[in-house]
């Protein structure tokens, strides 16, 4: 199965190369415009330097990065902007050090509680964007960054507690996270595999812990069932994380990969990247795996 991980990897690794932008970064897909997301996912799977690419330059006043189009800051992607720039760093790129910085004061508004949902609307982890509502996915990989570069900040011990009471409240009854709330109208909802593996990532940390161990088992489960690309590269990087066999999900990723295309969606293929070259490797994800013994 390496020699096949190898090859798909290899594969990938083209298609994102051909689909790079004139300034160096990435799109959602090929021929638009750079973004940074894309951009960020290409980085990790590349493992080109963060300054080959134009994320330095669309750093703002702050430290946080911006949407070259927009010029709106999304915090979850600077997280992940600021763990790719500094992937096999024994210490932190002055990018990443700034982003985080400014992470650690960044956090979603607080709302009115509501009968419909079942949540804790007062808890504030991270949201898409400024003045907006917590929501999973960026708390979680708020949280990645913040474990793994974060100690020398003050405040930082604080809003990792509060972000992971976020993912309790947050996390669905049968296991795992889904893109917004695990009850509505009393119903509870099931979880979803992308927000799922993403979760599991912040809590890697955590592996034993009932609410990891949840999570996990929803991804054994629905990762092949969920089938695509993006659910089975998340599922793949969140379980070799936590030091666990992918047998059962590399050769669907590999078939999936197989088939890439230079339309696919840039960052999904960064995603698979990542994935199989740890695959390749044997190890863990570059940039995404905090450090062994780690704890929150």
């Amino acid at each position: 199965m390496t020699s096949r991980a190898r090859d798909a990897h290899t594969r990938v690794v083209a298609a994102l190369h051909q689909s790079r932008n004139g300034d160096g970064g990435w799109p959602y897909y090929r021929g638009k415009q750079s973004r940074l997301e894309p951009t960020a996912w290409a980085l990790l799977g590349t493992t080109l330097p963060v300054e080959a690419t134009p994320l330095p330059a669309w750093a703002a006043p702050g430290g946080l990065l911006v949407e070259p189009s927009t010029r709106q800051v999304n915090y979850a992607f600077n997280a992940l902007a600021a763990l790719s720039a500094s992937a096999e760093r024994e210490r932190a790129h002055e990018l990443t050090r700034r982003i985080v910085r400014a992470l650690v004061d960044a956090r979603g508004v607080v709302i009115d509680s509501s009968p419909v949902i079942r949540q804790d609307t007062t808890l504030q982890g991270w949201s898409w964007t400024a003045g907006t509502f917590t929501w999973v996915e960026p708390t979680a990989w708020c949280m990645i960054a913040l474990k793994q570069w974060a100690a020398d900040f003050g405040g930082a011990r604080l809003r990792l507690d509060v972000a992971e009471r976020v993912m309790r409240d947050r996390a669905c009854a049968g296991g795992g996270w889904n893109f917004g709330n695990g009850t509505v109208y009393g119903q509870a909802l099931p979880a979803h595999v992308p927000p799922t593996a993403v979760g599991v990532l912040a809590l890697q940390d955590q592996a034993n812990d009932p609410l990891v161990t949840a999570a996990l088992a929803h991804l054994e489960q629905h990762a092949l069932l969920e089938g695509s690309t993006m659910a089975l590269a998340l599922s793949v990087i969140a379980v070799l994380a936590v030091g666990r066999s992918v047998d059962a999900l590399v050769p669907a990723l590999i078939e999936r990969c197989v088939s890439a295309q230079l339309t696919s969606n840039i960052a999904t293929l960064g995603m698979a990247a990542c994935a199989l070259d740890a695959v390749v490797r044997g190890g863990r994800p570059r940039g995404l795996a905090l450090p062994r013994g780690a704890s929150a």
